[in-house]
């Protein structure tokens, strides 16, 4: 039998050998890796996932921080801020790894490249243990990405296997023939588009025609993009207004959409056709505005001569009446003048008054 002594002994050690040990601060490794999912050229505007990856040899992260750079030729973002733990064994040694998945657009064929940029974060060997912060600089890293047949070099290609779009005018369109409308009347097109695997960023404008006659006014563009289980949709919706400045016949070009599927490697695309106006006046367009102006000269020439006829009849009134020298002398007193004292005051008198 053993001393008790020594059994709370042996149970202390027991319980002890089960904790982590704490390693010494000055033990600690750290590394960054930064990575393509995949080694084949991307196609230009297809969504290429990059993993931003963080290593150390201690026991918990913490304090993660780092800004995307921006890549000539690409759009780089981050999906979302969820990560992906790793592990791995590195010379008997247990390394503990996070995983960040990033996003990369090409808009440009050739060779991209993802700039060095600066990764931060903290670890610690054990529980109650002092943290050790790391700061790295990730390592360059080169995309290729390959124009699909067909696309205009500088365009801005959205390349997915799931596009929607639907245009449509706030007005019923005639089956055959050209709309009738009237100088003032205003027509709105609206043109919504939704795409997978790609930011809304990545849609083009729309393009806004100049024509003459007609007023052409865009609204500012919605975009905006939606996480889903990690899938990323994008969405942009463009409205323009047409107004009948002028009569006369107006055509509004045809639109064209094209989008490259990668699955199929085909390039679609859709138009939507060319509209025609026919404009006519409206008698009642613009109507109070052009009234003010000949009415205001109408007015202007009787109101005129009838000041210039009271201005002369007063000025003869006033030389042919006896009343005009009391009303000037009672005019000169109320206001304060003394004409006769001005003669009297008119010296400076001296400071001093013996000399």
């Amino acid at each position: 039998m053993l001393p008790r002594t020594v059994k709370w002994l042996l149970l202390t050690l027991l319980l002890l050998s089960g904790q982590p040990r704490p390693l010494a601060a000055a033990s600690l490794q750290g590394e960054v890796r930064l990575l393509a999912a995949r080694a084949e050229p991307a196609w230009v505007g297809q969504e290429v996932e990059l993993y931003l990856e963080l290593w150390t040899d201690g026991f918990s992260f913490g304090d993660q921080l780092f800004v995307l750079p921006e890549v000539k030729g690409g759009f780089l973002l981050q999906g979302d801020s969820s990560t992906v733990k790793l592990s791995e064994s590195r010379a008997g040694a247990s390394w503990q790894g996070l995983r960040y998945t990033l996003l990369l657009y090409p808009q440009a064929a050739g060779r991209l490249e993802v700039p060095p940029f600066e990764v931060r974060f903290t670890a610690r060997a054990g529980f109650g243990s002092e943290p050790t912060t790391f700061a790295y600089r990730s390592e360059p890293l080169a995309i290729e990405a390959r124009l699909p047949p067909g696309v205009n070099a500088g365009d801005l290609l959205v390349t997915t296997g799931n596009f929607k779009l639907e245009a449509k005018w706030d007005r019923d369109l005639p089956g055959e023939g050209a709309l009738q409308l009237q100088t003032g009347d205003a027509i709105t097109l609206e043109v919504r588009r939704r795409a997978e695997g790609v930011p809304g960023m990545v849609f083009p404008p729309l393009p806004v025609p100049a024509i003459a006659g007609l007023g052409v006014y865009p609204a500012a563009p919605s975009v905006g993009d939606t996480v889903n289980r990690g899938e990323l949709s994008g969405a942009r919706t463009d409205s323009v207004t047409f107004v009948c400045e002028s009569e006369g016949s107006f055509m509004i070009p045809e639109l064209r959409f094209q989008w490259w599927n990668p699955d199929q490697e085909r390039l679609a695309e859709r138009v939507m056709p060319a509209l025609m106006l026919e404009v006519t006046i409206n008698p009642a367009y613009g109507a109070d505005e052009a009234a003010v102006e000949p009415a205001l000269h109408v007015l202007a020439a009787p109101l005129l001569a009838a000041l210039v006829v009271v201005s002369i009849a007063t000025v003869l009134w006033l030389k042919r009446s006896r009343w005009a020298p009391r009303l000037a002398k009672r005019w000169l007193s109320r206001s304060g003048a003394r004409p006769h004292e001005e003669r009297r005051t008119g010296r400076l008198l001296p400071l001093n008054p013996r000399t």
